[in-house]
């Protein structure tokens, strides 16, 4: 936890410094956030858990998930998914029959392990095309943090707070740079609003910028729409990272891709070989299972409909005194009526987000976590009526 705080602090520095300038406020987090100094912190549940589970695993991974290391075939070769072109073929089917987004061409989708190596080669990318000054909208993932911190970017915070807020203050720069966009604002479960993405797209023409779409937590909305809205941004000018491993929730095997524009494809491609090379054969095997998964039948749709009733279980029982009502995913954003000495979690401070005094994020996919939170609910009394002291945006 304290690791984690401190990747925000080497962002809090003066825009005149020409660094990133998260202005990171502790005096009003909750009391266990900040360092891990607990009152009890031996029986103290971590609410905010990278880890969770679900009842989906043999749904979504089916004859794969009692597949012999014998059969994968291939074990000697090397295994290079940004060179699989039927993967490529099938990232494009899924987009276009699932997600209703625009046909592209399948060289446009670019497959490889982990969501983490992405955000190295998108930014080794922007430096060989000359690119140094990077703005962004908080929050910005601490393993993005850490690269653009250290690759020397020029950087500069262009809204006051995080996108749901009732006036998070946007100011796009007139010069032509890069955006870095996160999209789903994950911890909170909110997708960036569409006059956002508008806006967006309207200065991406205007001046010629990239944007980095940090899109790791997409297509887990809860609704019937399927389609993201940054996917209406220009084609030209947008990197957008995905991660079916997180759509799934399966975060034991190493799948994303980026969509890049069509012209860029070859270089993005042998940038990311050069960079982090072959992945291996059981996460090539498993991203083919992946695509089928998320492509028929229901989809995810099971792991969404679950975080979604498990989330109304959570309001249902007082587990909250005030919260954020999600739009998807499986984290929600509140403060807990368990008492501060019985939990830790990642509060404001963790996401460059302002004021929620005493929210943290919660895991719903997390057993223990939503066990605790519901327990202290209930103790409250009755469960809440509708319209209760709701947060929906902030």
């Amino acid at each position: 936890m304290a690791a984690f705080n401190d990747m925000h602090r080497l962002l809090a520095q003066a825009e005149a410094q020409d660094v990133l300038d998260h202005r990171i406020r502790v005096d009003g987090a909750h009391p266990n956030v900040l360092d891990g100094r607990l009152t009890n912190p031996d029986s103290a549940v971590f609410v905010s858990d990278w880890n969770g589970a679900h009842p989906f695993t043999g749904i979504f991974l089916g004859s794969f998930l009692t597949q012999t290391i014998e059969s994968l075939g291939g074990l000697s070769r090397y295994s290079h998914l940004e060179e699989d072109t039927t993967l490529q073929e099938s990232i494009a089917r899924l987009h276009a029959e699932r997600y209703g987004e625009p046909l592209r061409s399948s060289r446009c989708f670019i497959p490889g392990t982990g969501s983490a190596s992405f955000l190295t080669t998108l930014l080794f990318r922007a430096q060989q095309l000359g690119l140094r000054r990077l703005c962004y909208f908080p929050p910005v993932y601490n393993s993005a943090v850490h690269l653009i911190r250290n690759m020397g970017f020029a950087v500069r915070q262009v809204a006051d707070d995080v996108d749901f807020a009732d006036d998070p203050g946007l100011r796009l720069p007139n010069t032509r740079c890069v955006l870095w966009l996160t999209d789903p604002v994950w911890f909170a479960g909110r997708r960036v609003r569409r006059e956002t993405i508008d806006e967006v797209a309207r200065w991406q023409q205007r001046t010629g910028s990239l944007v980095f779409v940090d899109g790791t937590f997409q297509y887990l909305n809860w609704g019937a729409e399927r389609r993201e809205f940054s996917s209406d941004l220009d084609p030209g000018l947008t990197y957008r990272l995905v991660c079916p491993t997180k759509a799934l929730a399966l975060h034991g095997f190493r799948f994303a891709y980026l969509i890049v524009p069509e012209r860029d494809s070859s270089e993005m491609i042998e940038l990311h070989s050069i960079l982090h090379g072959a992945a291996g054969i059981a996460d090539r095997t498993f991203a083919h299972r992946a695509l089928k998964t998320l492509r028929e039948g229901a989809g995810n749709g099971p792991l969404t409909e679950y975080a979604r009733n498990r989330y109304h279980e959570l309001i249902e029982s007082q587990a909250f005194e005030e919260w954020i009502a999600p739009e998807g995913g499986y984290f929600v954003f509140g403060r807990p009526a368990a008492p501060p000495d019985t939990l830790h979690g990642m509060g404001p401070e963790c996401f460059g987000m302002r004021g929620t005094k005493g929210h943290v994020r919660v895991n719903l996919l997390s057993e223990r976590g939503f066990t605790h939170l519901k327990d202290w609910g209930l103790r409250q009394g009755s469960p809440r009526s509708e319209g209760g002291p709701h947060a929906v945006a902030k």
